[in-house]
């Protein structure tokens, strides 16, 4: 993937249906759960609320963005500053769109702004998420530490 084919643009109010859609592709344990397919809509959408009012909460100066590719909307990059780090809150990529570099040219261009700014970036992930796990690793992140089935990684410039 080239440098130009990836766009990286704010989140705009017209975009919550595609974040929607995006976390809903992102849990399939929820849909295997769930007994009656009438309740996986409101139960997705109800999770998808929690998980932005706990980044709300949690970094309430965080960036919100729109990964495009070809002008199609395919992910969603939310960082945050934090002391002495830039923290990547969460990212994730359409199911179609994996594969493809866009997650990989994203936190390449994170990387780029934490080295110019002299900062760390950091994330988190879950540890059964080995194909995030095995990018990070390539990007050169590495392992802070481990909590409650996650991971706290940390780049250095």
């Amino acid at each position: 993937m080239s440098l130009a084919a990836l766009r990286i643009r704010p989140a705009l109010p017209l975009d919550e249906a595609f974040f929607l859609a995006l976390y809903r592709s992102t849990r399939d344990d929820l849909l295997g759960l769930l007994a009656d397919p009438r309740y996986v809509d409101g139960i997705i959408a109800m999770q998808q609320q929690m998980q932005v009012a706990g980044y709300r909460s949690s970094y309430p100066d965080a960036l919100y963005q729109v990964l495009e590719l070809d002008g199609d909307p395919v992910g969603r990059l939310v960082t945050a500053g934090v002391p002495g780090a830039l923290r990547v809150v969460d990212i994730a990529v359409m199911p179609q769109a994996r594969g493809r570099g866009v997650a990989g040219e994203a936190l390449r261009r994170l990387q780029e702004q934490a080295a110019r700014e002299g900062r760390e970036l950091t994330l988190a992930v879950r540890t059964d998420n080995h194909g995030a796990r095995r990018l990070y690793a390539a990007l050169g992140f590495t392992v802070e530490a481990e909590e409650a089935g996650r991971l706290q990684l940390r780049w250095r410039p």
